[in-house]
């Protein structure tokens, strides 16, 4: 697996480190340098392949290195036909330190690759390769290192069947479009893999059959049908969004790349649909451990990824080092903009809420009524400071008035009467609260009613002994934690004129506190963590996060009446 990948003077880039873990995601503006990333890595493993065609056949490593010239028509893959532009300010120069530069550093093995282009005399470009090692692996053109997948704008009316190796040079170059039925074809001589794509493949479009077929004795040109409800049609007769799952799915189980380059793989996906290819390519990277690094203006994409990959936040060339925030990207690359901001009036909720990672919370809403198909839940980390979600909620009242904006904030210390305050002042803008019982959404999890029905094997008063071992583990992590909360919001005060913070009494206070009410103050989230590595070292692993009759909460239950029972009511 890659670690990371840096890139220098390619276009608009003069220097980034990308790293990377399973699934890598590109968001920001246009221009903000995603697609350069994108065509830097292709362009760079395409340099490495041109340099193992027969025509460079005596161009031997010396010294862990490998130096050549190229003309510009040699090389297999370029973003545009003047490589000369490629260059930092759109100029390629003949300065070694002046070069295009991009490197791998292997995770496992610390392996590196290093590839520079620049220009040469005569009009010819050089190129240097350091890294004997990884290099060997990334110049292999009959097993792809790299697969480029930009947006499918359509495929040829027919395609002639042409040979194996001008197939892979067709796919090194990301020309999918005109080799899209070969590829279907060289999958299908695989038994294997085809049942295993055809698999992949009904599981975003289900009830979908592909045919292909090609006799050499009589055809000319590859047959490629697909049957949908016993009606048997022409590949092309489909739309783009069918065409570019095939054509993503087909590259991965063909050529089984470390990576796999996606441009926008969401242009031509329906909202629902781009949720399902993300759900299939985060399981099909963990089976056949390759790598993914795409970009997206998507907003469903980037909500549908947000919860297994890494995100990178992309702007003038660089990854932003303010920590990636949800909304404020959307905002950026003009998500929030779009017609379908709220499914064109189908999405009945939404739910803004400062964790990012959104499981628990969409199996609490789960278990309390909502129809989840018309709420989105939108992690938003200014969602904490109310006048910030006042704004954000405006913005959504204005594109759907109908649609109930929800804010989940976790109670962490504060008191009832300061729930209450935020409460009062959320309603009177017309936004409902959703506070939770314990210092965060994990807490709801630790009810022995609810594990039960999960681990149906273990007596109630052995959870309740299971949950009471956890919460001990966590006592001195839980007061700490409550100790510095209190304290910072006290030191807050103190800067603000008022009363001077006293360490002793909050300590003694935040003791009584918890000894008092461990279910209210012990830190759900670590509790959690320990109570489930606890049940599934004796019991098994299983899913805590299910919705159950025991997770209901009577604030939800009411919003969820208001949205669904009383607006159908009032039909």
């Amino acid at each position: 697996m890659i670690e990371t990948i840096t890139i220098e003077r390619f276009k608009n880039i003069k220097k980034i480190i990308l790293p990377l873990e399973s699934i890598n995601v590109l968001v920001g503006s246009n221009n903000s340098g995603k697609s350069s990333i994108l065509q830097s890595i292709q362009f760079a493993v395409s340099i490495a392949q041109t340099t193992s065609l027969d025509e460079f056949y005596y161009t031997k490593w010396k010294a862990n290195k490998l130096s050549t010239s190229l003309t510009t028509n040699q090389i297999i893959y370029t973003p545009i036909r003047d490589i000369y532009s490629l260059g930092i300010g759109g100029s390629l120069s003949q300065d070694k330190a002046k070069a295009i530069a991009v490197r791998f550093t292997e995770k496992e093995t610390n392996e590196t690759a290093n590839f520079l282009l620049r220009k040469g005399r005569n009009k010819n470009l050089l190129t240097e390769i350091e890294g004997q090692i990884l290099g060997n692996q990334i110049r292999n053109l009959e097993n792809p290192f790299t697969i480029y997948v930009p947006g499918l704008a359509g495929i040829p009316a027919i395609e002639e069947l042409k040979s194996e190796g001008i197939i892979r040079r067709a796919a090194a170059k990301g020309d999918a479009n005109n080799v899209f039925r070969n590829i279907l074809w060289l999958l299908k001589q695989d038994e294997i893999k085809w049942n295993t794509f055809i698999t992949d493949f009904n599981d975003v479009f289900p009830g979908l059959s592909l045919n292909i077929s090609f006799d050499v004795t009589k055809d000319e040109h590859i047959n490629a049908y697909i049957t949908d409800k016993n009606k048997n049609l022409p590949v092309d007769a489909f739309g783009t969004g069918v065409l570019q799952t095939i054509q993503i799915l087909s590259y991965v189980h063909l050529y089984n790349p470390k990576i796999l380059i996606l441009d926008e793989p969401d242009s031509h996906l329906h909202p629902s649909n781009q949720r399902i290819i993300a759900e299939k390519l985060n399981d099909i990277t963990s089976r056949l451990n390759f790598q993914i690094i795409l970009s997206t203006h998507s907003r469903h994409l980037l909500d549908a990824f947000k919860d297994y990959a890494s995100i990178n936040w992309i702007s003038n060339g660089q990854i932003k080092d303010k920590e990636y925030d949800f909304i404020s990207v959307l905002l950026e690359i003009g998500a929030l903009d779009k017609g379908d901001i709220l499914n064109n009036g189908k999405t009945k909720c939404v739910i803004l809420t400062e964790d990012s990672k959104t499981n628990p919370l969409h199996t609490i809403l789960n278990a309390n009524g909502f129809n989840m198909t018309e709420t989105d839940i939108w992690p938003y980390e200014g969602c904490s400071k109310l006048e910030t979600a006042i704004v954000l909620a405006a913005f959504i009242k204005k594109n759907a008035p109908s649609t109930v904006i929800v804010i989940h904030r976790d109670r962490d210390y504060l008191t009832a009467e300061e729930v209450k305050e935020v409460k009062e002042k959320a309603n009177k803008a017309g936004i409902e609260m959703f506070f939770t019982k314990g210092t965060d959404i994990e807490s709801h999890f630790l009810n022995p009613k609810h594990i039960i029905k999960v681990y149906d094997q273990i007596s109630l008063p052995d959870i309740n002994t299971i949950i009471d071992e956890a919460t001990l583990e966590i006592k001195d992590k839980s007061i700490s934690n409550f100790v510095n909360s209190i304290t910072k919001a006290s030191l807050k005060i103190q800067y603000e004129g008022g009363e001077a913070v006293n360490s002793g009494a909050i300590a003694v206070k935040c003791l009584s506190d918890y000894e008092g009410d461990k279910e209210r103050y012990r830190h759900g989230k670590k509790v959690y963590a320990s109570l489930k590595n606890k049940l599934q070292t004796v019991y098994g692993q299983k899913d805590l996060l299910i919705p159950t009759e025991d997770l209901k909460i009577i604030e939800l239950t009411e919003i969820k009446d208001t949205i669904w029972v009383t607006n159908k009511l009032n039909l």
